[in-house]
C-alpha cells in the first residue's frame, strides 16, 4: 500500500452524509453533488447521473445556504467521480 502524499490531510464523509452544491463561476446553479472527502486545499465529489457536463471551473457551495463556497478546478475525473482543487489562483 503506498502512503497518501497529500499535502494536507483529507476529511472522509459518510456516504450521502456530505450534499453540496455547484454553481458556475458567475453563479448560475449547475446541481447538487456529495463530498466524500475534503482537505483545506480540494475535494473529491459525486457528481449525479444527470450531471454530464461540468465546467472546469466552477463554485461549490458547502453549507445549505450557500454562504460558504469555494472556487474550484477540476483535477481528474473518473466517471462520477471527480477530484477538485480549491484556491488555485
Amino acid at each position: 500500500m503506498t502512503a497518501d502524499k497529500r499535502r494536507n490531510p483529507r476529511k472522509a464523509f459518510k456516504a450521502f452524509s456530505a450534499v453540496a452544491f455547484i454553481y458556475t463561476i458567475d453563479g448560475r446553479p449547475v446541481g447538487p453533488c456529495r463530498l466524500l472527502d475534503m482537505s483545506a486545499s480540494g475535494a473529491k465529489v459525486v457528481l449525479p447521473d444527470e450531471a454530464k457536463e461540468i465546467p472546469t471551473e466552477f463554485l461549490l457551495a458547502l453549507s445549505r445556504d450557500g454562504k460558504v463556497r469555494r472556487r474550484c478546478q477540476t483535477k481528474w475525473r473518473e466517471g462520477e467521480n471527480i477530484g477538485v482543487r480549491f484556491d488555485f489562483a
